[in-house]
């Protein structure tokens, strides 16, 4: 009697969620890539990545001395533009699939892709 007691209190536990195991949080898959600004292109100019991952713009000065936009064409999924700026590192997220392309106004042929799997 006593080991059938103790079976049918452990299925209850059991089916009550009463158990010592621990769940981990699930792990962020997503990534950060990092785009430089130098002279007069942006480097890497294509870029591959998954949607939710973050493209970061490392914008300097060109040998002149002027800034860089970055613009991208009109397309739904798109982050926002990022007007001329003479240094900073300014981070967009792509959450939509799809290839986004871009460039610089200030210096015409500044051009980049990414593409959204």
């Amino acid at each position: 009697m006593r080991v059938r007691l103790l079976l049918i209190i452990s299925i209850l536990a059991a089916a009550c969620g009463g158990s010592d195991t621990t769940t981990t949080p699930p792990v962020s898959t997503s990534k950060t890539v990092d785009v430089f600004t130098l002279s007069t292109s942006f480097s890497p100019n294509f870029l591959s990545i998954n949607a939710g991952d973050t493209v970061r713009f490392n914008i300097t000065p060109s040998a002149n001395g002027e800034g860089h936009d970055v613009t991208f064409d009109a397309k739904t999924g798109a982050p926002a533009n990022i007007p001329v700026t003479l240094r900073a590192v300014i981070a967009r997220v792509f959450t939509t699939r799809g290839t986004f392309h871009y460039n610089c106004f200030v210096h015409p042929g500044m051009t980049g892709d990414v593409t959204v799997q």
